[in-house]
């Protein structure tokens, strides 16, 4: 199913290259088929400032029997009196081989940009396997957990003094979603990053979702999502906890 999101609610802004987490997507995806969303923000003001903002997101999501292709890409633009603040673009793929109802292994690269932060760049190439405990797709609840390594490739800003890294990350997550009702369902994934050569270099977020279907075609999902950097660009600890909301138009 196709599912174009008409208008986000933006409570507040996630921090730039954040862990991606594309387990709410593929949780509900169960069945061969293919599914996705289109996802637009829009907002403007005008007055003392003229503030303009505008973004898009696209999920694909195609899955076979053994196989499953995943396409994330997401672009946010904005403009205050003329003057661009904002312009970030982010692409990850994902493929996932099922061995059987239970295991699998998968391979994965993103590319991030951010014109406007400390960290400018950043690329990534990994792979791991994923072990599906609840296999049946008529129960209520599905654990999914995941292991593997990627490499990083950040590259920071002009004024940020910190040299470029290259590192090699452990990527650990757990997914788990529970069907509340017949039009609740509600979802949770954490992520834990941790560099494999310097101890304390650490990456986490943990997103929480619930998404009411309020007709056969409307439905409201509100996340709340809680991540860290232990080694933030400018070398402070960084954490942030933040929330938006999304109404959901499906055809």
């Amino acid at each position: 199913m196709t599912r174009l999101l008409l208008l986000t609610f933006l409570l507040a802004s996630q921090t730039a290259f954040a862990i991606t987490n594309i387990e709410t997507q593929r949780l509900n995806n169960t069945e061969p088929g293919t599914s996705g969303n289109i996802s637009f923000t829009l907002d403007g003001e005008m007055g003392d400032s003229d503030e303009f903002t505008l973004g898009a997101a696209i999920t694909f999501i195609r899955s076979y029997t053994r196989d499953e292709w995943i396409v994330l890409l997401d672009r946010e633009y904005s403009e205050i009196d003329d003057e661009v603040n904002t312009d970030e673009t982010l692409l990850h793929v994902r493929h996932l081989t099922k061995h059987n109802q239970h295991w699998g292994h998968e391979v994965f690269t993103q590319y991030e940009e951010d014109l406007f932060s400390d960290l400018a760049k950043r690329a990534i190439l990994g792979a791991g396997v994923r072990y599906t405990l609840n296999a049946d797709t008529k129960l209520k609840t599905a654990n999914h957990f995941g292991l593997g390594a990627f490499y990083e490739d950040e590259k920071y800003a002009d004024n940020i003094l910190e040299d470029d890294e290259q590192n090699v990350r452990l990527n650990l997550y757990w997914s788990y979603r529970n069907k509340l009702a017949d039009n609740m369902t509600y979802t949770s994934t954490l992520y834990f990053q941790p560099d494999v050569e310097e101890f304390g270099d650490d990456k986490g977020l943990w997103q929480n979702a619930v998404t009411i279907s309020v007709t056969s075609t409307i439905s409201l999902s509100v996340l709340w999502n809680a991540s860290y950097d232990t080694k933030a660009p400018d070398g402070n600890e960084d954490s942030e906890l933040n929330y938006k909301s999304i109404i959901i138009y499906n055809f």
